[in-house]
């Protein structure tokens, strides 16, 4: 039987969770123990890469740890988009944040980063 969870980023649901095996475009599954999943973890870290680059950000984002992941086939464009809830340090301030990549396997580049928040503690 199907379960219903929350998001993490606005609360909303995401609808019935299916194994990654089962998963049809559009389904949003949960990855399993995604907080030690390599390629999770790269696209964590690239993230942060990109936030502190188009934002010059005066306090270098550091990464420190994923929480959670998700994965969203978009039908009809071979996107893969992956929702990451991540720990960095911001210049000694803990934070967590929500960073939403786009992988494309027939598009150079092959990422976008899709948008990238803070989601505690509020700013």
């Amino acid at each position: 039987m199907a379960t219903q969870v929350a998001s993490p980023i606005d609360g909303n649901k995401l609808g019935d969770i299916k194994p990654i095996g089962l998963m049809t475009p559009g389904d949003i599954t949960p990855i399993p123990d995604a907080e030690h999943n390599d390629y999770i973890i790269y696209l964590a870290r690239w993230a942060i890469d990109e936030y502190n680059k188009e934002h010059n950000a005066t306090s270098i984002l550091k990464f420190k740890k994923v929480y959670c992941a998700f994965k969203q086939e978009v039908p009809g464009v071979y996107d893969i988009m992956y929702s990451i809830i991540l720990e960095a340090d911001d210049g000694g301030r803990m934070g967590v944040y929500a960073a939403t990549v786009s992988a494309q396997s027939r598009q150079i580049p092959p990422r976008k980063l899709v948008d990238f928040r803070k989601i505690f503690p509020p700013a």
